[in-house]
Formats: structure tokens, C-alpha cells, sequence
């Protein structure tokens, strides 16, 4: 017998039981069988709806969601790569109200702002100079024009254009580099507010937006459409608040004496590499955190009468924010741009003051005209009797210009800050805006 072969059977055990355990551990274990778990049927699919957006928090948002709208941001990128944000008080249709309305609530609503529940179509606003979409917003919702519009079915769009705060960001350059400034109210015009309007349009597949601007906000439509007429039917009405196009008619003689002093001022600020005109932070902060709040309002008050007129008095209490809202940063060529308009009382492009640069860009030494004629889509515009910008003469030639002015409308009292910041703007003002892009 070969040796261990005694062994072989105990062996022969050992193998048959572990066939049937597992080892763990080196400890034998009998295995135990598991039951399946019983298979549940797949829940039903549920719609899926976006989460809410949290944003960044800025002084529009607060505004609005103080008084208790609905509110979004977006941000698009121009085709030069400046970041725009836009903010919106969206189709009033797209929140439904489960309430009840009284009688009572019914009948204020129709006195005001027409039938209920009826979308009106979209309207882009656009701030002027040194301003923001604050600016529409600044006054409550019983004055300001974002609110009111939003209240007669309109899905309201509030634009910031490149340099202003909320639109600070290139994806090229940043705003410590010279090339960011290289711009005046042509570009914003030609670039930013054809992208929003576009933008506007993909987003809410509209085929035409209305339009009111500030100041500024028309000088940019107007460039836009002499320089791409096909804007014109992408625009359904045009409103021009203390429009400015034509100037150097002012009787206000400090605006006169700066504007005599536009060649040396650029001259000096391009000597001293000043591309970007900023109030200070800190003097922001002074003036609406302490000299125009509490006891020292009325020093804040005799310190912007002067530029901001009646406004000071009937909005005495708002005067931190409208401080706030007003002093954003502009290139200087914005502002040289304005002071080369009074100069020439030419509604012109930007003027370089060097006949080599003129000619790379516009072919000729001197800055073209804008050919206001190739402007065709409906325009009404307002203007105030105490414009200390712009003046009556400067307002009728405007008029006189454009081929298809369907309103020309005198605010009497109004000053040129009066027409975003007066307490009495929904009377004055922002009811008329209603009744005439109801016509449309």
C-alpha cells in the first residue's frame, strides 16, 4: 500500500463538504440559498420642471423681488465677446393666478391696465448714460416702467449694455485693458442691441419687440438701424424718451462751456491713458449710504438739484437708490462722443481726430453722418420742457428727420432725469407708452 493512502478517504470527506459550505476566513460555513427580491413595477414618468434659479443678487433683482414680481437674468455674449445681462419680468401668462379676483379687483384692473390675462407681445428697454436697468425699476411698481408694462400683459426685457455695471466682462479682454473702452454709443448700438434684440426674439419666438430708450437708448437704435436697416422689421414701435441725437441747442451753459472743451478734454484723458469715466466705490457708497440718507438728505438734495432738477424734490425719499442707480462707469469715448454731437450739432459717428484713422474706418477724413432716412419703423417721441440736455429745437429737428414719427409729445415740467425718476410718471408718461403700443 502506497504511503498516505489511509489518508485518501478522510480527504475524500473533507472535499464532498466543502462542495457544499463556503470557506470564510478559514472558517466553514453551511451556505444558505437567497430569495430574489420581488420585482416592483417601474414608477410612471413625471414631467420634468427646472429647478429654481438662484442669482447672484444686484439691485434690479432686489427691486423687483421687493415688490413682489417674478424675475430671471440671462446673460448672452455679442459677437465681440462682451458679456451682457439681461434682466426680465417674464410673459405675466407664464405664472397662473390661482386667486379669486373680487369685483372690486376686476374693475381697478381694467381702468389701468386693460383686459386681464392678455399677452401683448415683448418690449426691450434700454437705460441711458452713467445708467443701468435700475433705472426702470428705481421707482416702485406704481411708477416704474418695467412694472407697469408687465402689469398690461407685457413680457418686459430690461437691457445692460457693455462698460455699465452689469456688464463688465469680456471673453478676450478685461476692463483694465485699453481695447475694452474702445467704444461709444455706435457699438453698443450696432452690436449689443442687435444681439439682445435677437436674442429676445429666439427666446420668446416673437417676430418683432417693442422698444423704448432713455436718452442714450435712442441714440443707439438710431445708429443700429441707419446702419443695419433690417432692424426695422424686427421692431414693431420705437419710443424715445428725452431722446438724444441732436445737440448744442442747450441753454444750460455748463453742458455749453464742456462741450467747448471736448477736443482738449480728449486730448488730456488719451494723454493720461483714462479709458473708463468711474465714480468711485467708496464715494458711491458715501453718498448713498450717508450723505443722502437720514438727516443729511437735504444736503444730498442741494448738491444734485442741479443735475437732477425737480426730480430732487418729488423723489426726495428714493435718492439713495437713484444715487446707487445712476453712477455706473461709461468709456470716455461715450462721453467725448456726446460733447463732439454739441460741437457739430451733427448727429455723426465718433470723430478721431486723426484723418488716418478716419479714413481706416469710415473712408473719408472726416466721420459720416447717420442717414436717418433708412430709420422706417413707427417712432414716437417724448420730450420735457426743462430738458437741461437736449431743447425743444434740438427735439423738433429729431422730428423733423425721422420719416415716420407717429407721436411728438410735450411733457410739461419734465427734465431730462425726470423721465425715469419723477414720482409722476404713470400719469405723465408711462400711460401714454401703454395706449400707444396698444395701437400696435
Amino acid at each position: 500500500m502506497l504511503p498516505g493512502w489511509n489518508l485518501f478517504p478522510s480527504l475524500l470527506v473533507v472535499l464532498l463538504q466543502c462542495l457544499r459550505c463556503d470557506a470564510f476566513n478559514g472558517t466553514l460555513v453551511d451556505k444558505v440559498e437567497t430569495m430574489a427580491p420581488p420585482r416592483t413595477p417601474p414608477t410612471p414618468a413625471t414631467p420634468w420642471k427646472r429647478p429654481p434659479i438662484v442669482y447672484d443678487r444686484d439691485l434690479v433683482i432686489e427691486l423687483v423681488e421687493a415688490a413682489e414680481y417674478p424675475i430671471e437674468k440671462h446673460v448672452l455674449t455679442t459677437p465681440d465677446g462682451y458679456i451682457l445681462k439681461l434682466h426680465r419680468i417674464p410673459d405675466p401668462l407664464q405664472f397662473e393666478d390661482t386667486t379669486t379676483p373680487t369685483a372690486s379687483d376686476q374693475d381697478s384692473e381694467l381702468l389701468r391696465f386693460g383686459p386681464k390675462n392678455r399677452f401683448r407681445g415683448a418690449v426691450l428697454l434700454v437705460p441711458g448714460l452713467f445708467s443701468t436697468a435700475a433705472d426702470f425699476v428705481v421707482t416702485g411698481p406704481e411708477n416704474g416702467l418695467a412694472f407697469v408694462l408687465a402689469d398690461a400683459g407685457y413680457d418686459v426685457w430690461m437691457a445692460n449694455v457693455r462698460g455699465s455695471r452689469f456688464a463688465r466682462k469680456n471673453v478676450r479682454l478685461n476692463v483694465a485693458q485699453s481695447e475694452f473702452w474702445d467704444f461709444s454709443f455706435h457699438e453698443i448700438g450696432t452690436i449689443d442691441i442687435a444681439a439682445i434684440v435677437d436674442y429676445i426674439l429666439r427666446e420668446t419666438n416673437q417676430p418683432k419687440v417693442f422698444y423704448v430708450g432713455h436718452n442714450q437708448g435712442m441714440s443707439d437704435l438710431l445708429a443700429l438701424l441707419a446702419s443695419k436697416p433690417r432692424y426695422n422689421r424686427k421692431i414693431h414701435h420705437a419710443i424715445g424718451l428725452a431722446p438724444v441725437a441732436f445737440l448744442g441747442t442747450t441753454e444750460n451753459r455748463v453742458i455749453r462751456r464742456a462741450a467747448e472743451l471736448t477736443d482738449r478734454l480728449y486730448a488730456t484723458l488719451r494723454s493720461m491713458n483714462v479709458n473708463e469715466i468711474k465714480p468711485s466705490p467708496d464715494f458711491v457708497r458715501l453718498l448713498s449710504g450717508t450723505v443722502c440718507s437720514g438727516e443729511t438728505n437735504e444736503l444730498c438734495a442741494e448738491m444734485l438739484r442741479g443735475f437732477l432738477g425737480s426730480t430732487v424734490d418729488r423723489s426726495r425719499n428714493l435718492l439713495p437708490i437713484i444715487v446707487d442707480d445712476l453712477l455706473s462707469s461709461i468709456s470716455t469715448r461715450q462721453l467725448i462722443h456726446f460733447g463732439q454731437l454739441m460741437q457739430t450739432r451733427k448727429f455723426q459717428q465718433f470723430d478721431h481726430k486723426n484723418h488716418m484713422i478716419n479714413m481706416q474706418r469710415y473712408g473719408q477724413g472726416k466721420p459720416p453722418e447717420y442717414n436717418l432716412s433708412r430709420v422706417r419703423l413707427p417712432v414716437s417721441l417724448f420730450y420735457g420742457t426743462r430738458d437741461f440736455v437736449t431743447s425743444i429745437k434740438d427735439a423738433y429737428k429729431l422730428k423733423d428727420e425721422l420719416k415716420n414719427v407717429k407721436h411728438f409729445i410735450e411733457v410739461p415740467g419734465m427734465n431730462h432725469i425726470d423721465f425715469v425718476y419723477s414720482d409722476k410718471l404713470y400719469g405723465l408718461v408711462n400711460r401714454k407708452i401703454i395706449e400707444i403700443f396698444n395701437e400696435n
